[in-house]
């Protein structure tokens, strides 16, 4: 089993926050109150870099999806970092979901 971890970020107007490991049933409690606590910062413009994540589930899409929803609000945006061929990216793109929030694909290593 992969541990969940992130780390913050903050770029002035922009908070980053990187992501790495398992986003599953186990982690995703944690998973959840992260992005919300990044949602509290106030920032507009929100950056989530998932390169590093191994594995990811419906409900995580379902907290991208309320982060994006929440920053747009503020009248800022959601952008995510992440493998075109990763765990993250294919099942954002399965389910549509490029057009809630700004997806930067980086090719295979």
């Amino acid at each position: 089993m992969n541990s969940l971890t992130f780390k913050f970020e903050n770029h002035g107007q922009h908070q980053a926050l990187i992501v790495h490991g398992d986003v599953d049933v186990n982690s995703f409690p944690m998973f959840s109150a992260i992005l919300q606590s990044l949602s509290e910062t106030g920032s507009a413009v929100l950056h989530v870099d998932l390169r590093e994540v191994t594995s990811f589930n419906s409900p995580a899409m379902g907290a991208l999806v309320m982060l994006a929803t929440q920053s747009r609000a503020r009248g800022g945006a959601l952008h995510l970092l992440c493998h075109a061929e990763g765990a993250v990216a294919p099942m954002l793109q399965r389910a549509r979901l490029e057009r809630i929030f700004t997806m930067n694909l980086l090719p295979p290593d």
